[in-house]
């Protein structure tokens, strides 16, 4: 059985697993699941670039999913690590390798570890070192960053200690309906070999790698391309939205695992992210309205129908990848590449330019939104004024204006070193199947142009290439020269110009032949780490009760409340940001069996909410609220907040708050 996420897992020796594999098990295999919540409160989230979106709290929590396989035959090993975050950094990538080749040695590197995330919108920042993803985070927050690495090495360790005999099977399917395509205006303008294999304007293509012990599935990792912002900048609690449903459904709903009391039989399901670029799940194609008007309920809609995806693949029995695993990565500076006649698309060489973003991109993503500003809009011309004001800047740089053409320039992000401009593209093979791990985010389009390559690449079906974007670090969008030309939002997000498209192709090729020739790859020319300027956001000085008050002590109690409706309860609170609660919970629901108080559910449950408000300088107040499931069983209950307060020494104290006992009719 694959390890569960109790905390005694994290305390197992890192021993070589000894158990013989076989024809039926020709692999190691090995799963697990770490508590990587940052800092909930006051903290500026990381996704839509709205420096009003900082924490109040928690929906549910953060959790970092490693996956490991070895081939005892070749000696290989593969790593991959699922963050709930918007995207892999540099910099948690460069520590989550130190660290793990400080602990085992050479045998894991640049090549063979994968860290990629879901792309949730809704949780806190300041974990990369490149300063225009800190600008809502006002710097570099080291809490989050830690916890963020923790959690990775936590995950991986318990994957170690996990690995046993056992298979990799793949399921496939089409899933449809469940994104919008966001920006139809610039697809149109797309080839139709492209564009034939989307449907409605979004990638259907849905694809399960399992691990499997004796014939059974007990870890997965599923691709979907959909953007997990069914929850608006409006949201302040920290969640994994749509995909982070998913995965709760999955381990929870099916596998009763419960992350914060260990129960259930240790199942992890990591729902990771392809070519999403242009597909929105508001699929009214405005911030929180579709498929209803209420985002929440619009996520668990959202996160259902993925989950139920690859439930009905579960049913059947998955097609072995074959034998063999792989691995090769290599970076290279997209800032100035020259791209190659086969992969530009004009037949000729063309160029990537220094990183810019466009007036387009400073409109945002009106569809999902965020922090675009209403005095831009996207297309080209779109906007004249500032059009006028970059004209002039940009008699400065004439190279970038045209390079960048028809962009207009905004922001020259690359002259100043603000985002990452030397990046990795990594591809690893399990059997016959690879795994293609990109940077940016790639709309629909540019994935099937990947898909198709690297089929050809390796002669196999593209039914075996997946593509996953937000790998190992950020680059912004990947459209094809057709839809960069329309500058729509995507457009003017794409930082290296128009053949941003074809230099990744041209650097996939170039990883992609390494692997098929079995050559050695160099690792190319990784950026100096940028220095960083720390964050006094969310920091706590120290914590009061308030006159007359003390820690813990409930303000507002819970009423005598019907299944299917909402409970609360309020308590004077301490800073959430004094303990992270790794492997615990800041709240707990129970119930009153006639003899003890017994443990129903913890702040992972999406049904529950851990809200934060900050009264007066150094005061808080602390609302639990718990959706009470249509099938919660009768009877007494009471909320349970688990908090900790700082003295003006810096001492962190823990308390704990319970409410009057209240009825579910």
């Amino acid at each position: 059985m694959l390890a569960a996420c109790g905390l005694a897992l994290g305390q197992l020796p890192l021993a070589e697993p000894t158990a013989a594999v076989t024809q039926e098990n020709p692999y190691l295999v090995g799963a697990g699941v770490a508590d990587m919540t940052g800092e909930p409160a006051e903290v500026g989230f990381m996704g839509y670039g709205d420096s009003s979106q900082t924490g109040t709290g928690l929906m549910n929590r953060q959790f970092a999913r490693a996956f490991e396989v070895k081939d005892p035959a070749s000696g290989q090993s593969n790593l991959i690590v699922v963050l709930d975050q918007l995207t892999a950094t540099e910099s948690v990538r460069d520590e989550v390798i130190r660290r793990v080749q400080q602990q085992w040695g050479s045998d894991y590197g640049e090549s063979n570890i994968m860290i990629t995330a879901s792309h949730t919108h809704a949780a806190p920042g300041g974990v990369t070192r490149y300063s225009l993803y800190n600008v809502t985070t006002l710097g570099w927050h080291q809490d989050t960053f830690e916890a963020t690495v923790d959690g990775a090495m936590e995950a991986i360790n318990r994957a170690h200690a996990d690995l046993a005999p056992g298979n990799l099977t793949v399921s496939q399917s089409k899933l449809t309906g469940v994104g919008a395509q966001r920006s139809a205006e610039a697809q149109a303008n797309d080839p139709a070999y492209l564009t034939d294999e989307l449907v409605d304007g979004a990638d259907p293509t849905n694809i399960t790698l399992r691990l499997e012990r004796d014939g059974q599935t007990r870890a997965l990792i599923n691709w979907f391309a959909i953007h997990p912002t069914s929850l608006t900048s409006k949201n302040t609690l920290v969640s994994t939205d749509n995909k982070g449903y998913a995965q709760w459904l999955i381990e929870h709903e099916d596998h009763g695992v419960d992350h914060y009391s260990g129960a259930g039989d240790g199942f992890v399901a990591a729902f990771a992210n392809s070519n999403t670029g242009d597909v929105s799940p508001n699929t009214n194609l405005r911030p929180g309205s579709g498929p209803t008007e209420d985002q929440v309920e619009n996520m668990k809609i959202q996160g259902t129908k993925q989950a139920d995806a690859v439930r009905a693949q579960l049913v059947e029995n998955g097609d072995p990848v074959g034998q063999g695993l792989d691995s090769a990565i290599h970076y290279a500076d997209f800032s100035n590449i020259p791209v190659m006649p086969k992969f530009s698309g004009t037949g000729k060489v063309q160029h990537t330019c220094d990183a810019s973003l466009g007036q387009s991109f400073a409109a945002g993503s009106v569809e999902d939104g965020g922090g675009g500003l209403d005095v831009f809009g996207e297309g080209v011309g779109a906007n004249p004024f500032f059009g006028a004001l970059a004209e002039a800047t940009y008699k400065i740089s004439p190279e970038l204006k045209e390079c960048q053409a028809p962009k207009d320039n905004l922001l020259a992000v690359g002259a100043v070193d603000a985002v990452q401009e030397k990046l990795p593209v990594q591809i690893m093979r399990f059997g016959d199947y690879y795994i293609l791990g990109l940077p940016g985010e790639m709309t629909g389009a540019v994935g099937v142009q990947y898909r198709k390559d690297m089929a050809e690449l390796f002669g196999v079906d593209e039914s075996h290439i997946i593509v996953q974007g937000y790998t190992n670090a950020y680059a912004h969008y990947v459209t094809t020269p057709e839809e960069y030309d329309a500058q729509q939002y995507e457009g003017g997000a794409t930082i290296f110009g128009r053949y941003s498209m074809g230099a990744f192709r041209q650097v996939l090729n170039t990883v992609g032949l390494s692997m098929r020739e079995n050559r050695e790859l160099e690792l190319g020319e990784k950026a100096p780490t940028p220095a960083t300027v720390s964050s006094a956001q969310g920091k706590v000085l120290y914590d009061l009760p308030g006159a007359g008050k003390q820690f813990g002590e409930q303000t507002v109690a819970p009423a005598d409340t019907s299944r299917g409706e909402t409970v609360s309860a309020e308590f004077v609170g301490a800073h959430p940001n004094n303990n992270l609660k790794h492997g615990g919970s800041y709240l707990e629901i129970q119930r009153f069996d006639g003899q003890h108080w017994v443990y129903v559910t913890g702040d992972n449950d999406p049904e529950t909410t851990f809200s934060w408000q900050r009264r007066l300088a150094a005061q808080s107040r602390v609302t639990i609220s718990w959706n009470i499931p249509a099938d919660a069983e009768a009877g007494t209950y009471r909320i349970v907040y688990h908090g900790d307060s700082k003295d003006s020494s810096g001492k962190i104290t823990p308390f704990t708050g319970t409410s009057s006992e209240f009825q579910v009719k």
